[in-house]
């Protein structure tokens, strides 16, 4: 009964996710962008200050590719070491599966990266999803199902962090909103569509690994 529960606990938000990247990916491959890209990104460059330009490129390095996966390898290590070895492999297929799916997903669409200034750390890769938003929105999804419930309170500092970086890609003018909209949305989906699969496969051991899914 706990696979069954867990699946309907997850189906909607994955559903959601799943349809917010679709709308993403369905305006920009039929009119190029989202309406709200443009305006969205010269709103944020008239608010640039010197202060917010610092912390928008501490944030873009800390989320970078390179720290996302020696965040991820580092904890699917510690839960396999703590004997957690299927958390560890659904941590593993979660967060690497989404960077993978980020790479397809950009030379699938091959979006030209914003333009519309200068910014302060070009970028000449696909734009879209955003590859930033889309690991750091992967690795507090996955976080959550490790996280034992009487500590979701710290967790929380996860989601934030993906939120910064997006917004901080964003500031930078390094991509559109819906690029980052897609990252978000697609590296929650696809953390869901794990646990769902292994969920529907095998019964979780609640109680044992903290993932109680409360």
């Amino acid at each position: 009964m706990a696979e069954v529960s867990l699946r309907r606990r997850l189906w909607l938000p994955a559903a959601l996710a799943w349809a917010t990247f679709g709308t993403m990916a369905t305006l920009v491959l039929s009119a190029g962008r989202a309406p709200f890209d443009n305006p969205v990104l010269l709103a944020l460059h008239r608010h640039a200050t010197p202060a917010l330009d610092g912390l928008a490129v501490f944030f873009t390095i800390v989320g970078n590719t390179g720290p996302m996966v020696a965040a991820g390898v580092l904890t699917a290590g510690a839960l396999a070491w703590a004997g957690r070895r299927r958390d560890a492999w659904l941590f593993a297929a979660g967060v690497g599966g989404s960077m993978l799916l980020t790479q397809l997903i950009k030379y699938s669409v091959q979006r030209p990266r914003p333009a519309l200034w200068a910014s302060l750390r070009p970028e000449h890769t696909f734009s879209f999803p955003s590859g930033h938003a889309m690991d750091t929105a992967a690795l507090a999804a996955a976080l959550f199902f490790i996280t034992p419930p009487a500590r979701r309170t710290w967790w929380l500092a996860a989601p934030l962090f993906a939120l910064a970086v997006g917004a901080a890609r964003m500031y930078l003018g390094v991509h559109y909103p819906s690029d980052v909209l897609a990252g978000w949305s697609s590296a929650v989906g696809w953390v869901l569509l794990v646990q769902l699969v292994a969920a529907r496969g095998t019964k979780p051991e609640l109680g044992a690994t903290g993932g109680e899914y409360r």
